[in-house]
């Protein structure tokens, strides 16, 4: 899965597999979760938002199935 690098305090980057709709999410602390089956919108304005941690607390966090993969 290719990861795009993003400006934020607390993500380093985020990549997104269109056939298997999970979205990947790694962390400056090291760690990468994937959320399963998130709409490919959801990657598209997560690339573009100011802040992808108001972003990600407010429409990915607890709102998809969650899997720790490092």
């Amino acid at each position: 899965m290719r990861h795009h690098p993003v400006k934020s305090s607390r993500i380093a980057s985020v990549g997104y597999e269109e056939s298997t709709r999970v979205l990947e999410i790694r962390f400056h602390d090291k760690s990468t979760w994937q959320y399963h089956n998130v709409p490919p919108r959801i990657f598209t304005v997560f690339l573009t938002v100011v802040s992808k941690g108001r972003y990600y607390d407010g429409v990915v966090k607890g709102k998809y199935l969650a899997k720790k993969v490092a």
